[in-house]
């Protein structure tokens, strides 16, 4: 929502630190609203609850300091003296008389515990005539029910205000004596104290919110600085690393934390860019020198036969090896282009039925004549039906490329065997010959481009050291894996894994 009044007012949103500070004080002023009113509701309530509980304790006091004895009302004071007042404030029934006032010095106020607030003080007797009041009680109306709910035995408690509008809380009770009720008495105290500490109270949550949201705000400011602190001093570290010295590392905190966890990531990726670059650069170096090396050799040919106009033979012999070094360089060529538009993920293969036996017995069949030329045999040893959905073309040029490899480090006299097995859901092409063998340094390697075991041996019949890799790529594009096993000496054997039918790669892998 931020964001997007931000972009609304084109106004570039504040950093990362201002906005944790902005939410976090937002979060708190929340937090703070429900805790204030929460707050302020419990405690009015538990104010008014013990103004309430106060109130029937006054009104059962004065009821106790009441007693009715020879149809007197007598009141007894702190000493435990009896002390009858006035007859005629006294007399519950019998007299005209009744609704005369006692005079102060008989207030029932000084046998109710003192408080700062005037108490109000009212008896009725059972005909609802007032025989005693305070003068505090006048002018004060109160509901009828006030009276006829304690007269029938049940205690009434509400607010009335007086003449000034105060609001009074007001508790009625009946007088009881030998279990007859004798008369009511009312007990009633002003509001006003309790309403003025809670307007005390709700003024200090005024002031003292929004210094508490003030500090917060710095607060959460600071300890989101502190918070970024690490993943600052990681950005600074990879603004200085730069394409050439890609071999620093950010420094990796001890604890256990997300900013440790983005360091790690962090040094991984740069490890892996280091890596794509030295493989970048080495694929520079080594495209350079494999496409000079043809373009030289046509040079020096065709400056040999200038040199020579009358060599007619001559002629020929340049010709020859022009043509060859450029069939060289238009395999290198397409296979480079071949990598290039997988990488790019512009080939499209075709995802048709292909009989693999009958395919890799076609590949055994072309490939006789030249492994008779190298006094190499080639064969096959076992070829179970399998059918996978993949480009015939392209598997054609996978058990190619392998044989071609296989061709290439097998000494004269030496075995080729090619078999295709079938396992599950998944299908074996296994290329094993009895050459060199591949060293174990090497095999972690054999796959990447312009690698070659043997330099020396894979120039020497023309490899392009990219066949391998296409291979890695096709088999990858048919949801496939491609291994090696090999010993030195021994020889090697490559096994390609497809899924039979339409798996995938981590399939694959499990199997």
């Amino acid at each position: 929502m931020l964001q997007r009044l931000l972009r609304m007012r084109s106004i570039s949103p504040p950093g990362i630190r201002v906005q944790l500070a902005l939410w976090y004080t937002i979060v708190s002023a929340g937090l703070l609203l429900i805790f204030s009113i929460a707050f302020y509701t419990t405690l009015q309530n538990m104010l008014a609850s013990s103004f309430d509980t106060e109130l029937k304790m006054r009104a059962q006091q004065a009821a106790d300091a009441v007693t009715f004895k020879n149809g007197h009302l007598t009141v007894y004071n702190i000493m435990d003296e009896v002390r009858e007042l006035d007859a005629n404030a006294v007399i519950l029934e019998g007299t005209d008389d009744a609704d005369d006032q006692v005079d102060t010095d008989h207030s029932m106020l000084q046998y109710i515990p003192h408080h700062d607030t005037p108490i109000f003080v009212k008896i009725f007797d059972t005909q609802g005539k007032i025989l005693y009041q305070t003068s505090t009680f006048k002018g004060l109306k109160t509901p009828t029910e006030s009276l006829d709910l304690p007269l029938h035995g049940a205690p009434w408690q509400g607010t009335a205000n007086d003449p000034k509008g105060q609001p009074i809380r007001v508790y009625s009770t009946m007088l009881v004596s030998q279990n007859h009720i004798v008369g009511v008495v009312q007990i009633g105290q002003s509001l006003a104290p309790l309403d003025d500490m809670l307007r005390r109270i709700l003024i200090g949550f005024l002031i003292i919110c929004p210094l508490i949201l003030l500090l917060s705000a710095f607060g959460s400011y600071w300890l989101a600085g502190r918070a970024f602190r690490p993943i600052q001093r990681l950005a600074n570290t990879a603004r200085e690393i730069g394409a050439k010295d890609l071999h620093q590392r950010v420094s990796v905190p001890l604890a256990r934390d997300e900013v440790r966890d983005l360091a790690v990531i962090f040094n991984r990726m740069i490890e892996r860019l280091e890596r794509a670059f030295a493989q970048q650069r080495r694929f520079v170096a080594d495209a350079s020198h494999e496409l000079r090396t043809p373009v030289a050799v046509i040079r020096n040919m065709t400056e040999v036969a200038l040199a020579q106009p009358d060599g007619q033979e001559d002629y020929g012999l340049v010709l020859q090896e022009v043509n060859a070094e450029s069939e060289r360089l238009g395999r290198l060529i397409n296979d480079l282009l071949a990598l290039a538009r997988a990488d790019e993920g512009h080939v499209k293969l075709d995802h048709d039925p292909v009989r693999l036996d009958l395919l890799t017995a076609d590949v055994v069949a072309s490939m006789e004549t030249l492994a008779t030329e190298r006094n190499i045999e080639i064969s096959t040893r076992r070829l179970d039906p399998a059918t996978v959905l993949g480009d015939a073309a392209r598997l054609i040029q996978v058990i190619m490329s392998l044989v071609d490899n296989a061709l290439i480090y097998t000494n004269r006299g030496g075995q080729i065997f090619l078999s295709v097995e079938t396992c599950g859901s998944h299908v074996h092409i296994i290329v094993q010959d009895t050459g060199i063998g591949i060293a174990k340094k090497d095999l972690d390697h054999i796959f990447e481009r312009f690698y070659r075991a043997d330099p020396a041996r894979s120039k020497a019949v023309g490899g392009s050291g990219l066949g391998l890799a296409l291979v890695e790529w096709m088999v990858h594009a048919h949801k496939g894996i491609v291994t090696v096993e090999s010993q030195p000496g021994k020889g090697s054997t490559f096994i390609v894994t497809l899924p039979s039918t339409v798996a995938s790669k981590e399939e694959v892998l499990v199997s």
